[in-house]
């Protein structure tokens, strides 16, 4: 679980520090960020997992920024990697 923190993290630095990333975007990996923190939050609580499609909307923003952002993509694919690893 602190691992997938930590990839939190660098997914919320990598997405600080991309030039060029449209607001549209921007404001949907901010309230995707939003969401994986309350799945950690409550997978501290529980056992349950949280909702598919988080994942689906994470994929699908990776490879939108895998040619122009490919290391805010990277962050994004260790996210869904450490959340697949949980079971959400």
């Amino acid at each position: 679980m602190e691992h997938l923190r930590r990839s939190l993290e660098n997914l919320h630095n990598e997405l600080k520090s991309a030039k060029q990333v449209d607001e549209e975007s921007i404001k949907l990996l901010r309230r995707l960020m939003d969401d994986i923190q309350k799945i950690l939050d409550k997978e501290e609580r529980t056992s349950s997992g949280g909702n598919p499609n988080i994942i689906e909307i994470l994929k699908e923003s990776a490879q939108k920024f895998e040619l122009t952002h490919p290391e805010l993509a990277g962050a994004i694919n260790i996210v869904i990697s450490g959340l697949t690893n949980i079971g959400v």
